[in-house]
């Protein structure tokens, strides 16, 4: 396997594609002064993301809005169509929304998303409900946006191709050698790399990230999401169902097509190979009835695919000159859609420190501190949230009935939860 420097693609001035001859990969040196580091920056590969992956492009294009060079290092050929094969929906809030709009390329996400219009919440088909509804924001406003990630992924590739400030290296393995005060040395495929920060987007079970980091949460949830794609008869109008089942949430997420939906269903994992083994009219029988018929009969449109769940963070998100954002960061619980959320929120603050104070000690320590309670928070949040419903108990059922009903009847409340899904904590 080869490593390939990937040029930028830029338009010219007939809309046709033309490269940019890549450049060299440069020694980047430590400046302590910020004027000078940011000029490094601007002009040298002194930023290095590992992983291709959602977090990986989102974070060299925010380093690249900013006029920060980056280079992305992927262990797959980015050219594979397994590269894109992943059947996986994700969520965006309205923060995430604001932040995409300063990037430039809102609008073209939100050509391939659809809107989360209203979210119906509901404790194992009992009768008390809570509807989170777009109506209670102001006009034009909507509660988030759902994606299916093979086409997010296709759309931020495209624009990180076309970035001037962007180069990938792909088919290449990599390893850190070291990490002092001043750079991060690694070897791609044998050829050495060196670089100012080394910013670590390949996930929990990133390698740099278990060498050099220890973990604060680890704990497995023994479940497993099941994801796929349904078609109904009757459209979604971009309505999201969270059903709490004593195994755990069956989320029905609306598609931009009217009449597909994404369903993340988690069970327990001593279930999973049973659930998965059924004849596929039994499997479906099943998902029918946690569906229920409010959009008529489904079919299921795509192949299954299996994660393990857990909740993850680490002590630090920093260690030296690396630095980590997003899943290798932290993980939660996906019942609440916060996940890349979370991961972009830190993508932001990243970026915008390292262009206020230059790649530094002190840059990173600020990103830490604005980022790790938040992170944490919102680990809690969902945690608890998974423990009081995925189980059995009486007490807790009527427990979890009487808050549904506060939800619903307190306003502030409501509005309280409503601003806190969308991403918003002022």
């Amino acid at each position: 396997m080869l490593p390939r420097i990937i040029p930028n693609l830029r338009l010219n001035e007939t809309n046709e594609f033309q490269d940019d001859l890549a450049h060299p990969i440069l020694i980047c040196e430590h400046k302590g002064d910020k004027q000078n580091s940011l000029s490094h920056l601007k002009t040298g590969f002194g930023i290095t993301v590992i992983g291709c992956g959602l977090s990986g492009m989102i974070t060299a294009l925010s380093f690249a809005a900013r006029g920060i060079n980056s280079t992305i290092i992927e262990r797959q050929n980015i050219e594979s169509p397994s590269f894109f094969n992943d059947i996986r929906t994700t969520a965006l809030t309205d923060s995430s929304k604001v932040f995409f709009e300063k990037l430039g390329i809102w609008g073209k996400i939100a050509s391939i998303s659809g809107p989360i219009n209203d979210i119906y919440v509901a404790d194992n088909k009992a009768p008390e409900m809570v509807h989170f509804a777009s109506n209670e924001l102001q006009v034009g406003q909507v509660i988030g946006y759902l994606v299916e990630n093979k086409n997010f992924k296709k759309l931020l590739l495209t624009e990180v191709l076309t970035n001037k400030h962007i180069t990938i290296i792909d088919n290449s393995s990599y390893e850190v050698k070291e990490n002092n005060n001043n750079k991060c040395i690694l070897t791609l495929n044998g050829s050495v790399h060196e670089c100012d920060l080394l910013v670590v987007c390949d996930g929990s079970n990133s390698q740099t990230r278990q060498k050099y980091f220890s973990c604060e949460t680890n704990k497995p949830y023994t479940q497993y999401a099941l994801t796929f794609i349904v078609q109904h008869e009757k459209p979604h109008e971009g309505s999201a169902v969270e059903h709490f089942m004593p195994t755990g949430p069956f989320a029905i997420l609306p598609l931009k097509d009217q009449n597909f939906s994404s369903v993340v269903w988690t069970i327990k994992s001593d279930m999973k190979d049973a659930v998965l083994n059924l004849p596929k009219d039994e499997f479906l029988h099943m998902v029918q009835q946690n569906f229920g018929l409010f959009l008529g009969d489904i079919t299921i449109k795509s192949e299954l695919a299996s994660f393990p769940l857990r909740a993850y963070s680490t002590n630090k998100y920093y260690n030296k000159r690396i630095v980590l954002v997003a899943d290798s960061a932290h993980v939660i619980h996906p019942l609440a859609g916060q996940g890349l959320n979370q991961g972009i929120k830190d993508i932001e603050s990243l970026a915008s420190n390292i262009l206020e104070f230059g790649a530094n000690t002190h840059s990173l320590e600020t990103y830490q501190n604005m980022r790790k309670n938040d992170n944490n928070a919102m680990l809690e949040i969902t945690d608890t949230l998974n423990t009081l419903f995925s189980n059995n108990s009486r007490i807790l059922h009527t427990v979890r009935q009487f808050g549904f009903k506060a939800a619903e009847k307190v306003s502030p409340f409501k509005k309280l939860l409503i601003k806190y899904a969308m991403g918003r904590r002022k």
